[in-house]
């Protein structure tokens, strides 16, 4: 069952949700039904219909979102209205790497389970019972049907090119969790370590690594030997690396010097100056 976090927490203070929340928890629930009504939202959210409206207007702004006479409904979407998945196709490739990354959970784990495809493809794969704690819009309508699955989902602000929940209050909120495993998306990868063009993407990473005991890079090669602006950890801190080509040579060194596990899934596909 899915437990909407960030909704109990509001209530539990004595506060209203924000609008930004709203339109979040109003967003998650048409990916399940297809279809929300004015009437559906004042009761669920216990708000007026001027409110009610006033979030239908916000919500038909998302790409894959219409609104209709007294509501909205799901739409498909064209791959250049959404930057997430121009970027990032739903690869055989991506989907090896989340299946060999649903593996490492145990029964009954606490995770942490970032976003992007790979991950997605991940949460695709969990069969086990767990408890999953996801900053990724697409990893909950993946798991909202996995009864099996305990899934909390970080509240906060909704960033539509990456389609996962970023900023203070998300990153405030992670460190109430202690957690068996982090699985983290790549950004860049290289000797010095992870890091991202993103700042807001940079704090919430840092945050879910801190809260884990054990750091799971889910990777494909192209982030290999690729180095941005905002640093997020050092390669001592990552655990194991799942990724579908054995990087160049001097990664390699890099990753065998701090005893890191190196899972390739596709292992007919090494570098041209990779050592084993």
């Amino acid at each position: 069952m899915i437990s909407y976090v960030f909704l109990r927490r509001k209530k539990k203070r004595g506060g209203e949700m924000t609008q930004e929340e709203r339109l979040l928890a109003q967003h998650v629930l048409l990916l399940k039904t297809k279809k929300l009504t004015i009437e559906q939202i004042c009761k669920h959210f216990e708000i007026s219909r001027d409110s009610a409206r006033r979030d239908l207007i916000k919500l038909g702004d998302l790409a894959d979102v219409q609104r209709i006479r007294g509501g909205a409904i799901l739409v498909p979407v064209q791959e250049s209205a959404l930057p997430y998945l121009q970027r990032e196709q739903m690869s055989a490739i991506k989907m090896a790497i989340g299946k060999a990354a649903a593996h490492l959970v145990n029964e009954n784990d606490f995770i942490i389970v970032d976003s992007g495809t790979s991950l997605t493809a991940m949460a695709a794969h969990l069969i086990r019972p767990a408890t999953v704690v996801t900053n990724s819009i697409d990893c909950l309508a993946i798991l909202a049907d996995q009864e099996s699955i305990n899934v909390h989902l970080l509240g906060g602000k909704l960033n539509h090119y990456h389609r996962a929940i970023l900023g203070p209050k998300a990153v405030e909120q992670l460190l109430e969790y202690q957690v068996n495993k982090v699985f983290l998306g790549v950004c860049a990868l290289s000797e010095f370590g992870l890091s991202t063009s993103s700042e807001e993407e940079a704090h919430i990473k840092k945050a879910m690594i801190q809260q884990a005991q054990q750091l799971v890079l889910v990777c494909d090669s192209n982030k290999f030997e690729q180095q941005n602006f905002h640093h997020i950890c050092g390669l001592d801190k990552v655990d194991i690396i799942i990724t579908d080509q054995y990087p160049a040579k001097s990664l390699l060194t890099s990753i065998k010097k701090y005893g890191i596990e190196l899972l390739v899934v596709n292992e007919t596909n090494k570098g041209n100056n990779n050592e084993q």
